[in-house]
């Protein structure tokens, strides 16, 4: 989990933005305020009892950004904590829940996989700007898309690989050279040559 400590912080208390060359800089998509934070963990620790953890926050009212790399939240200071921040890349789940029986309110769901899972729920104080949110995360998604998706293995092969490509190729080669079609049926048959035979000639 990434929390933020107020040396994250502007002296207007947003997120410090990355400052850098190219992708490196961080810009700001969109940001909503009054939205209340529901977040909980599953423990991972060598103790892992697999229960669930309620993080500090939840239930706290903040302002939501979004930006082209991160997805930050930010509360009143509880502690030395004043929010969190997780990687765009790391929220592998986001989609609007409205149904009542999984959450009384309508939010943002998330899962975000961050050295641990999490689970995340925004709401908005409005909840007619959940579609803006959502459409926010799918931006930033966009602009982040997910390493494995962009490998493309198939040109990748291992020695075995290209042994069986070379065997595959000489086995092609010599059926080939043995399944020569006859001339006569490259030609095409003669005239007449499956025609009936004169019925007087068979008596």
């Amino acid at each position: 989990m990434n929390v933020l400590s107020a040396a994250d912080l502007t002296a207007d208390c947003a997120p410090l933005l990355r400052t850098g060359a190219g992708d490196d800089e961080e810009f700001l998509l969109a940001s909503f305020t009054g939205v209340e934070i529901h977040a909980s963990s599953s423990d991972t620790g060598e103790d892992d009892d697999g229960e669930t953890l309620t993080l500090p926050h939840s239930a706290s009212t903040g302002t939501l950004f979004v930006t082209t790399s991160r997805v930050i939240w930010l509360g009143a200071a509880v502690e030395t904590h004043v929010g969190y921040a997780w990687e765009t890349s790391a929220v592998t789940l986001h989609a609007i829940s409205r149904d009542p029986t999984a959450f009384p309110k309508p939010c943002l769901y998330c899962q975000i996989s961050s050295q641990d899972m999490s689970e995340v729920r925004f709401v908005p104080g409005d909840d007619k700007t959940l579609q803006e949110v959502f459409d926010a995360f799918c931006k930033s998604a966009e602009m982040n898309p997910d390493d494995d998706e962009d490998d493309d293995e198939g040109w990748i092969c291992d020695e075995d690989e290209v042994a069986d490509g070379a065997r595959a190729a000489q086995l092609a080669a010599h059926f080939d050279a043995v399944l020569q079609v006859s001339p006569e049926l490259e030609n095409g048959a003669e005239t007449g040559q499956f025609d009936d035979a004169d019925e007087d000639s068979l008596l």
